[in-house]
């Protein structure tokens, strides 16, 4: 099977489009999300459709579960307060319905598992190698997954649990996950790219070869920074668009 993995999307649908379009000249089999549809951007109500009309599964992020009421957002800065407050505001009571739905994790398949941050805390960020070993190895205790897909930094990125136990990082491309391997990848964020790169991120990974790729897709950013700045939102949600920051 050919699978597309998307996260942080971040109500910005035109990079939302831009993904939809390179995700079906590639011809997956399904397609996946890593929670947070909404937030930061103008469009909840129209990127929370989108996953709902055409993902096979998903997780809830931690701004869908502010916008659910299921997370106070007490960590939040303010400006992200605000943005998932006025989600809730323009979003139907049917994507209400399916982002309260979603779960903190999924196991899509035996070798598959979907979470926002982490298997053992959604909330919780990876940003290094010691991270994302010390949750291999809580993985390794029970019957680990070939692949944990995680998203939450907006940065992608690959980290393998070798046969022989080491846990490296591992370059995005010719990427292969042997049998015996537990990998974790992020696929970065389609929304909010935070790697100074402003193209929109994904991944696909063949669960036949284990051959996991990443794609970069450029956006019509500044359709999306008038959108925000219409809405209302804070603009420096708008200006870092430009930079992946």
């Amino acid at each position: 099977m050919r699978i597309a993995v998307v996260s942080d999307i971040h109500s910005n649908e035109d990079a939302l489009d831009a993904v939809i379009r390179e995700i079906d000249r590639q011809r997956v089999d399904r397609v996946l999300h890593l929670g947070d549809l909404v937030g930061y951007n103008a469009e909840p109500e129209k990127c929370i459709r989108w996953a709902r009309e055409h993902t096979a599964a998903g997780v809830m992020g931690n701004h869908d579960a502010v916008v659910t009421g299921k997370a106070s957002g007490e960590f939040f800065h303010a400006p992200a307060l605000l943005a998932a407050r006025w989600s809730a505001e323009h979003i139907s009571p049917e994507s209400l319905a399916y982002l309260s739905a979603l779960p903190e994790s999924h196991r899509f398949s035996e070798e598959i598992l979907l979470v926002h941050g982490a298997p053992s805390d959604p909330d919780r960020y990876l940003f290094l190698l010691e991270e994302a070993e010390e949750e291999v190895d809580m993985l390794s205790k029970g019957s680990p997954p070939r692949v944990v897909f995680f998203g939450h930094t907006h940065v992608p990125v690959a980290y393998i649990r070798k046969k022989d136990g080491s846990t490296v990082s591992a370059p995005l491309e010719g990427l292969r996950i042997e049998e015996g391997e537990t990998a974790m990848l992020n696929p970065g964020s389609v929304g909010q790219p935070r790697d100074r790169n402003p193209h929109s991120s994904f991944l696909i990974f063949e669960t036949g070869s284990g051959e996991a790729s990443w794609t970069r897709v450029p956006y019509d950013v500044k359709s999306c920074q008038q959108k925000v700045r219409a809405a209302g939102l804070p603009g420096f949600f708008a200006a870092r668009l430009a930079n992946g920051t």
